[in-house]
């Protein structure tokens, strides 16, 4: 039996007995395990042999977990045990955002927006370390949405620690659909707005529901406003996030938070506007109508008197019409 075909096996490694497979990955598998010495839940995420020979995956394990270990934070899982093939993280219990979305569809403005403002508060964490953190893969297939609705970062697999006067990474990660074109190569070194891109590309996901990132009946639906509570103004802030060269995105997570923070006002401003709007255009209609009834009687009268004048002379002009008519037959008769 190949090692990673551990469906039909019940241990791994001797402590944790395996439960069922979570995910695939291009390079590794993810199952849901127990630790049979404290019984609680595990994820275990195993490297596949065929894609990745023995050094790389060593390499692999080495390089995800070694940054993993160096993160302390409530919604990243923590690191249990490391094997020269795999390793065994905290279990995140939910599900991922992308069976979310694919199940119910496009998340409410007032979901999505809460949602963002848990995953900026991670990537704040991430971005403001010593040595700052890229995470370079989000999207909703790596967050958790816990039973309770708050979310969890997992997937530390595309992630890097930025390092300054670097020209670029050296391997091009992330995912179509989500991934900032910097992250296609030759455009530098991917940042924290490398991370804001990908943000703006997943709140967009949120809205528009099951549609394909990036694919055009997604941008129709975000464009469009759906659901049809989607405001403008949050619109607006995605459309910052994500615009294809970087120094014209939003500097942080804090400036995307604080635009978040405050854009609500906006929304109230704007729908006060349209309401005094709207009831003036209803006191100029209802004063149309007023002063239409209440001359009603007078114009009723001056119709009355109009045609009383004008019938006489229409009866006069038929009557002569007859005339030339009678005349003009009797002289076909002749």
């Amino acid at each position: 039996m190949k090692r990673n075909d551990l469906k039909n096996e019940s241990l791994y490694r001797d402590r944790y007995r395996i439960l069922r497979k979570l995910g695939e990955g291009g390079s590794s598998m993810v199952y849901m395990g127990c630790d049979m010495e404290s019984g609680k839940a595990v994820t275990v995420k195993v490297f596949k042999e065929g894609v990745l020979n023995g050094a790389d995956i060593k390499n692999a394990v080495m390089e995800e977990t070694a940054l993993l270990q160096r993160l302390d934070h409530p919604d990243i899982p923590k690191v249990l045990a490391v094997y020269e093939d795999a390793f065994v993280l905290e279990h995140v219990h939910g599900n991922s955002l992308d069976k979310v979305l694919k199940a119910k569809g496009a998340l409410p403005e007032k979901t999505a927006v809460q949602m963002g403002k848990e995953l900026l508060k991670i990537l704040t964490y991430l971005h403001g370390r010593k040595n700052p953190v890229i995470y370079r893969d989000l999207k909703p297939a790596n967050i958790i949405v816990k039973p309770d609705g708050h979310v969890a970062l997992i997937d530390f697999g595309a992630a890097r620690e930025y390092c300054p006067g670097v020209g670029a990474d050296t391997l091009n990660l992330g995912t179509c659909g989500y991934a900032a074109p910097e992250q296609y190569g030759s455009l530098g070194q991917t940042d924290v707005r490398t991370d804001i891109y990908c943000f703006g590309r997943t709140l967009m996901q949120m809205m528009a529901g099951g549609e394909k990132a990036g694919s055009k009946n997604e941008g129709n639906a975000i464009k469009a406003g759906r659901p049809k509570t989607v405001s403008p103004e949050l619109r607006k802030i995605l459309e910052k996030c994500t615009r294809p060269d970087r120094d014209d995105r939003f500097g942080s997570c804090r400036e995307i938070g604080k635009a978040l923070e405050g854009y609500p006002r906006a929304v109230a401003v704007r729908r006060l506007i349209q309401g005094v709007k709207a009831a003036l255009i209803a006191a100029v209609l209802a004063l149309g109508v007023t002063a239409a009834v209440s001359h009603y009687d007078t114009v009723r009268s001056y119709a009355a008197e109009d045609a009383k004048q004008r019938i006489p002379a229409v009866k006069e002009r038929l009557g002569n019409a007859g005339l030339r008519i009678r005349a003009m037959l009797d002289e076909e008769e002749k």
